[in-house]
């Protein structure tokens, strides 16, 4: 059974990634790649959060910083950044979670990997987020970075 849990893991690696880097440049017109860089998002203090459930039960955690945050949603929404509001930047953060889990989850039932999602949420922190798992917990973590936005993604299977 471990080497199915590999598999699964890698399969929902890929998905991820190819997945976030398309959702993010079709509705931001950003083009974000994939960055090795673990120091990326050091003061994280937004995160969009998408609990799923089914086969596969586990939570998305898509996370960056003010700054990174505001740039996105200046280029979704078409405000100029000193316009963008915090409540605009929760909903954004929120919604990629929703459109990038809502992707992952029909590629993945090609392959015959099947959950459901719940409702997504979005978590501000003033001084950065720090989050915990339990030690057995299967987890991935993919940064993307461009220009002016830095962003990772956390799968955590229960």
């Amino acid at each position: 059974m471990p080497d199915a849990n590999n598999e699964l893991m890698d399969t929902l690696a890929k998905l991820f990634e190819n997945t976030i880097t398309e959702v993010i440049s079709t509705i931001s017109g950003i083009s974000v790649f994939k960055d090795d860089d673990d120091l990326l998002n050091v003061n994280d203090n937004f995160a969009g959060t998408l609990p799923f459930y089914g086969e596969i039960n586990g939570f998305f955690i898509l996370n960056t910083d003010e700054q990174s945050l505001r740039a996105l949603t200046s280029n979704i929404t078409g405000c100029v950044i000193p316009s963008v509001e915090e409540s605009d930047m929760t909903d954004c953060i929120g919604e990629l979670a929703n459109m990038i889990c809502g992707t992952v989850r029909a590629k993945a039932a090609l392959s015959g990997i099947l959950f459901k999602l719940a409702i997504p949420f979005s978590v501000k922190g003033v001084n950065g987020l720090e989050l915990f798992f339990k030690k057995n917990a299967k987890t991935f973590t993919l940064h993307f970075s461009s220009c002016d936005i830095h962003i990772s993604a956390r799968v955590v299977l229960a």
